[in-house]
């Protein structure tokens, strides 16, 4: 990748980041560290178990073991990844045009494309299957009302279908329908049709996420589950962050605050960090398990302190990998 194009992902990352710990404030990041004690160690320590079983999924879906990239690298590349995801408004979705970067001159475009999709769409397709589980358990070990019944069922439904619909778009392709739907939109043509994109490398990029499913199903499940475990592991910070207070919560409980809240936040996608998502999610989250709101806005206080670290150290990353990627012009290739 070209040095320039890691520098500005790195000084783009870092200002945006500088901005959010100065709007947070220094000594608030600091209070709340002191008020976690030692807990803040193993909260800040889950999430890189959880990188590391995202890194997993990833390598799978790459073929790593068949590929000129070192796992360290990948794992490098996630950390980044993520980070940027964290500080960018709609949809966090910015990780995804570095993933590509960074793994162009490693094994081509058409696969850092592919894998990069493919990764988002099972990552995506975990989440639908956590909170699933959250609504069976929720089922499960509490006493639901008619309305509530209703509403979870018909919740489970959405989520069910949205499975189907991923899982058929890793079987039938997701690309070639989706720009041959947009070219029908004139502006689309006018802007970022044939005379942009060349359609054979769409359906070319289209066939690698087809295969993966199609030809490597062992693979794909075992992404799936290994992305869908990442997300349990992920559940035990709020384990940490209430033992941090003398709160006593069993695991079930901290499954249900990470898919509940998560759900709240996946639902207003365009604020960078969530900010303010977060507190609000989490203060109605333990409301309904009878902790109190306070209680909410402080896991969501020391949330963001942890995801400012590994921010942190995913920008870093950014600027060290730099030196190890070789220089080349993707546009050249996507146009």
């Amino acid at each position: 990748m070209n040095n320039k194009i890691h520098s500005a992902f790195f000084i783009g990352g870092l200002i945006i980041f500088v901005i959010l710990v100065y709007n947070f404030g220094v000594n608030e990041i600091i209070e709340n560290i002191y008020k976690t004690g030692v807990w803040f160690l193993p909260i800040v320590g889950i999430w890189g178990f959880v990188y590391l079983i995202n890194t997993c999924a990833w390598f799978i879906i790459i073929d790593g073991f068949n590929s000129p990239l070192k796992f360290s690298k990948i794992f490098s590349i996630t950390l980044s990844g993520f980070a940027i995801n964290y500080i960018t408004p709609v949809a966090s979705m910015g990780g995804e045009p570095y993933r590509i970067y960074a793994l162009k001159n490693f094994i081509g475009l058409d696969k850092s494309v592919s894998s990069t999709i493919l990764y988002t769409m099972i990552h995506y397709t975990s989440h639908f299957l956590f909170w699933l589980t959250a609504i069976a358990l929720l089922a499960i070990y509490s006493p639901l009302s008619f309305t509530l019944t209703v509403i979870l069922i018909a919740l489970a439904a959405v989520l069910i279908l949205l499975i189907l619909f991923f899982i058929s778009r890793h079987k039938k392709g997701v690309l070639v329908s989706l720009y041959r739907l947009l070219g029908k939109i004139s502006f689309f043509n006018k802007y970022f049709g044939e005379k942009y994109f060349k359609e054979d490398s769409i359906i070319k990029i289209d066939k690698e996420i087809t295969s993966f499913y199609n030809k490597r199903k062992k693979a794909f499940y075992l992404s799936l589950i290994l992305d869908y475990l990442g997300r349990i592991v992920a559940s035990i910070e709020f384990l940490f962050i209430l033992k941090s207070i003398g709160a006593d919560i069993s695991f079930f409980d901290a499954i249900f605050i990470s898919a509940a809240s998560s759900l709240i936040m996946n639902i207003i996608f365009f604020v960078p960090m969530e900010l303010g998502i977060r507190e609000g999610s989490l203060m109605l989250v333990m409301n309904a398990l009878k902790y109190g709101s306070g209680i909410g806005v402080y896991i969501g206080l020391v949330n963001r302190i942890r995801e400012f670290f590994w921010i942190l150290v995913g920008l870093l990353l950014i600027q060290f990998n730099k030196y190890g990627i070789k220089k080349g012009n993707i546009m050249e290739d996507l146009l």
